[in-house]
């Protein structure tokens, strides 16, 4: 969705401030089809948790044995051992952070990150996270902890 979002913000030629534009974006995933395509995991269960585990491991896998589209695609790293509570994992390449470099959307880069705080919401989780790429840091963190744990570890 954040190549969708960096196409409007493009199409609108600089008409619309970021401030609005994340307005913009947030009502767009309130939608509820949006929340029908992205929710329906409660990351408050186990077995959803499993679920998220398995997807992204899963496209990691596929990543790697495509070795052809690594320089387009994010490169996983896990470390299930980091938390007891939830989900970990971060990369050190997102292709949503070398399109906006390489044509000049990082000034709404942080805005299509910011996503995935909606998206942990549909599933009933936070997402703690200290560091981003769009951010200027080495790594995009993603911690999801259900939205019920009440002191995540």
């Amino acid at each position: 969705m954040g190549y969708v979002f960096m196409a409007i913000w493009k199409a609108a030629d600089g008409e619309i401030k970021v401030e609005d534009f994340k307005k913009v974006t947030q009502e767009m995933m309130d939608r509820p089809l949006v929340k029908i395509i992205k929710g329906g995991n409660d990351m408050n269960r186990k077995e959803d948790v499993e679920k998220m585990s398995n997807m992204l491991h899963a496209a990691d896998a596929w990543q790697k044995a495509h070795p052809e589209y690594a320089e387009k695609s994010w490169d996983f790293h896990f470390d299930e051992t980091k938390h007891k509570d939830g989900f970990y994992y971060y990369f050190t390449r997102c292709p949503m952070e070398t399109y906006a470099r390489e044509h000049g959307f990082m000034e709404v880069l942080p805005v299509c990150c910011d996503l995935d705080y909606c998206t942990a919401k549909l599933r009933h989780a936070r997402l703690i996270r200290d560091k981003t790429l769009a951010d200027g840091c080495d790594m995009c963190e993603y911690w999801f902890v259900g939205d019920q744990v009440k002191d995540p570890q």
